[in-house]
């Protein structure tokens, strides 16, 4: 009885193996090269795009929940804007507090301004009547880096924005008006414009 004869593989079909092989290799490393190219470059931009979906997030929470001077029987506007020597504007809330489990209402205050390139929110104490704010006391939070300006302005009903400088004054011995809508505007370093409206108590 014969044995069936045993076929290996001949030179020739190992090299074209082998050069398949490598030519698949090559394919698959350049594809995760450019895989790990890509996500080197949009790395550095989601970071920044959630630094702006938590800034503006905080913004949108902060000037929701602006205190009515009714209220809290205030004679000073809850909502100031301020025009800074170097152009740009500070934007100063004073707004009801998270609840606490004690379910005393307080009110906080809480400052958005531009330092060093830098959006910045500083925020006081919670406290149960109006008062000055220690230095010590207050909490800041660098949010956006690379900011060269931040510009703000109030919506005044029939008079369209106003700039920080041309808000109207509270009525004497009135309460003062509190804005129905406020536009921040932000200019990065790199040229981009970010630009948002938010309703005031909203």
């Amino acid at each position: 009885m014969k044995r069936a004869a045993i076929r290996g593989f001949t030179l020739l079909e190992l090299l074209v193996a082998i050069s398949v092989l490598a030519v698949v290799s090559l394919i698959a490393w350049r594809g995760l090269d450019s895989l790990v190219l890509t996500r080197e470059r949009l790395e550095p931009e989601a970071e920044r795009t959630r630094a702006l979906l938590t800034a503006f997030g905080q913004l949108d929470r902060d000037v929701a929940a602006v205190a009515n001077p009714l209220f809290i029987g205030s004679r000073e506007p809850t909502v100031r804007l301020r025009q800074e020597t170097n152009g740009s504007s500070t934007l100063e809330i004073l707004r009801i507090a998270p609840a606490q489990p004690d379910g005393i209402t307080r009110v906080q205050t809480v400052v958005w301004r531009l330092l060093d390139g830098a959006l910045v929110r500083q925020a006081g104490p919670a406290l149960t009547e109006l008062g000055p704010v220690a230095a010590d006391q207050w909490q800041s939070a660098a949010l956006i880096g690379g900011v060269r300006s931040l510009r703000a302005r109030a919506w005044q009903a029939g008079a369209g924005w106003a700039e920080p400088g041309n808000l109207p004054p509270a009525p004497v011995g009135g309460t003062p008006a509190t804005p129905p809508g406020i536009e921040v505007v932000l200019d990065r370093a790199d040229g981009t414009r970010l630009r948002r409206v938010l309703v005031v108590g909203g």
